[in-house]
């Protein structure tokens, strides 16, 4: 037996592999330094335990959380209040308590420590295998857990990691009792992700080159199921932003406060009158949408972006809470999408606004051109202007232009500072934010109030009848006002690349330098390859799975719980919990009693009887109520040979009867009494 405060081997071996599990994890989006770091302490961990490195006193390990702070700042300078730099630091600390500990209490809170880190790995990644990950990471902790309270050093390697396995299985139902009842409940602090880092997809800005870049990348950005069968190809515009004004370089959303005066004529509105709550009173001017024909209904798995808006087709109604429409047809949620979320969406696609005009604030906003900027364009524009009045004739002629000239490409040239007049006379190469921007651009100077609208087109049709929508799928057109009419799309990249719109990206451009540039090692590039692409669709249909079912399940809980609890409360869910909870512990806790006084006791009993056994053959029956002392002492009267075996065996079996047993006394009795002649 070791001392009590002495961390044995078994636990330092445990919590060494669960220390190096834990940050393997996190080396995505920590700095690498970090990462060797820890590798360090462990090392020099390992080299303390043979004797060969000293045990680091005070000034060294005032040394190294010095230079942890520095390489910390360095890091990441003034953002030092977001998530990544707060699991930075975390991880830091980590990796020098686990250097610094010497007795059983400072390797507990190692092990504390191990479990809150695993966790945080999923602020970061909530797919299936990541979270069968930190599974594994648990378990290896609580194996070092075990091991720490286990001082027996004859114990076997792998018992803690049997013991943690157990333990596990003992905790699912409890587990799947509190997924399926507690309440998601919000957190009481937010901690804001690197805005630097960690945003992804369609931005708030678009600027040439933008959209062909995010045409390198097979990330997710989205997954839709629909209640039916998936509408056509073309028709899947995915809005996401409006931009409306532009600098000469760069496009971006209107001043928020534009909406105060109004999208549409003269109608009134209240306080928060640019938005429509999901579950709130409708606005006055949802009165002006006639929204035609009969709504689809889908469900949206979003992955994180870390901005607030959504993705929906035109014309949508959020059918979920914490979802607002906007004036201009487009979706935000209350919270910037840190996490997977998934809300559902009724969608008009064929819709009229009745409204005979702009307001006057909207018209300027939607013509405002800057002055000096792409005088060519506005030459040509203010001509075709003169010579064609009616404006969807003016839209079909800027139209044919594109489809005569123009190239697709995801390598376009650089643009100068009239970048619309470079594109439309002289490189007349790009990709859909050239086509779209150069369009609106044209049309204000016709002096046709225009927007481009970024999101997405298209998506690859799963097997399982739900839709991927990629990262490569990101897409910007344009909408004209037509009075009468309201705000029509016009896609100018359909003009030059009709099978972008009616296939995807991926038929467009497969054979084009660039296409998946920044995803080397996707599966997507061996779509052609069935059995690769077949295992691809497989995995995606389990991720998506897990996205709906567990990671998007509080709208059925809430559909759930109300059918059990019919208008519940949290008393209810208190009491239910209590309820249920305290059953379940209850039979855990009588079939460890059994466990312990049953099947151990039987075990030995079963020892005792087959002694009983041999002696009988012997000539020595017991007599009935007869104890093993009383035995022993007779068969040693009868039996002198036998006396010394018999009373050392009655000894070993009274110390495990009353004094405690062990697997190891237990096998001395049977070969005692194997031997008992």
């Amino acid at each position: 037996m070791i001392p009590s405060w002495q961390i044995n081997r078994h636990a330092l071996i445990w919590l060494l592999l669960a220390f190096v599990a834990v940050i393997f994890n996190h080396s995505a989006h920590l700095p690498d330094w970090i990462i060797v770091a820890g590798l360090v302490a462990v090392i020099w961990r390992v080299q303390r335990y043979r004797g060969a490195w000293p045990t680091p006193n005070r000034w060294i390990k005032l040394s190294l959380l010095a230079l942890c702070l520095a390489g910390l700042f360095l890091e990441y300078g003034s953002h030092l209040i977001g998530l990544e730099p707060m699991v930075a630091l975390l991880v830091s600390t980590y990796a020098l308590k686990l250097l610094e500990m010497e007795h059983r209490r400072d390797a507990l809170l190692v092990v504390f420590l191990a479990f809150f880190v695993a966790a945080v790995q999923a602020l970061f990644d909530q797919s299936i295998g990541n979270a069968a990950y930190i599974l594994g990471c648990v378990v290896l902790v609580t194996a070092a857990l075990v091991g720490l309270h286990q001082g027996d050093t004859k114990i076997q390697p792998l018992q803690p990691l049997k013991k943690a396995v157990v333990l596990l299985l003992q905790a699912i139902p409890l587990m799947i009792l509190l997924f399926i009842i507690m309440p998601r409940l919000g957190s009481l602090w937010a901690v804001p992700i690197q805005s630097h880092s960690a945003k992804t997809g369609v931005s708030d800005t678009m600027t040439p080159g933008d959209f062909s870049r995010l045409g390198r990348s097979a990330d997710l950005a989205f997954r839709v199921s629909f209640d039916g069968a998936i509408p056509r190809q073309h028709t899947l515009y995915w809005r996401g932003l409006v931009l409306s004004h532009f600098d000469g370089r760069q496009w971006s959303r209107s001043a928020p406060d534009d909406f105060s005066y109004g999208s549409f004529d003269d109608v009134g509105f209240e306080k928060d009158g640019a938005l429509q709550w999901f579950g709130r009173q409708t606005q006055p001017w949802d009165s002006l949408i006639e929204r035609l024909g009969q709504p689809l209904h889908y469900s949206v798995v979003m992955e994180p972006s870390q901005q607030p808006w959504l993705y929906s087709l035109p014309t949508p109604r959020p059918k979920s809470t914490g979802i607002a429409l906007t004036r201009d047809f487009r979706l935000l949620s209350s919270v910037p999408v840190t996490a997977k979320k998934q809300y559902e969406v009724d969608s008009w696609l064929d819709y009229k606004i009745a409204a005979n005009n702009l307001s006057d604030y909207r018209r300027a906003t939607e013509l405002h051109i800057p002055r000096g900027y792409n005088p060519r364009t506005v030459e040509l524009a203010q001509r075709w202007r003169r010579e064609i009045s009616h404006d969807k004739a003016l839209v079909r002629k800027v139209l044919g232009l594109y489809n005569e000239k123009f190239v697709y490409t995801l390598q376009p040239p650089l643009l100068g500072k009239h970048s619309v007049d470079e594109f439309l006379f002289d490189t007349q190469r790009g990709f859909c934010e050239h086509f779209s921007s150069s369009f609106v651009f044209f049309m204000r100077a016709a002096g046709i109030p225009a927007r481009v609208v970024a999101g997405y087109q298209g998506g690859e049709r799963h097997p399982d009848n739900y839709l991927l929508v990629r990262q490569y799928d990101a897409h910007a057109w344009a909408e004209v006002w037509i009075a009468g009419e309201g705000w029509i799309r016009v896609d100018p990249t359909a003009a030059v690349a009709p099978e972008r719109i009616e296939a995807n990206l991926e038929e467009a451009l497969r054979d084009k330098e660039g296409f998946l540039a920044d995803s080397p090692l996707s599966l997507m590039r061996f779509r052609h390859v069935n059995w690769l692409n077949n295992i691809r669709l497989k995995l995606d249909s389990l991720n998506y799975s897990w996205a709906r079912w567990v990671l998007g399940y509080d709208s059925v809980q809430e559909d759930l719980l109300e059918k059990w609890l019919g208008a519940y409360n949290p008393l209810r869910i208190a009491l239910a919990l209590l309820i249920v909870g305290g059953g379940m512990l209850g039979l855990l806790a009588l079939w460890q009693l059994r466990h312990r006084f049953s099947s151990k006791h039987d075990e030995l009993d079963r020892v005792f009887l087959s002694l009983c056994e041999k002696l009988e053959k012997a000539g020595i029956p017991r007599t009935a109520g007869e104890g093993p002392r009383d035995y022993a002492q007779r068969v040693a009267e009868q039996r002198p040979d036998l006396a010394r075996q018999v009373k050392a065996i009655n000894s070993v079996y009274e110390h495990m009867r009353y004094g405690g047993e062990s697997q190891e006394r237990l096998k001395v009795l049977r070969r005692a009494i194997r031997k008992l002649k």
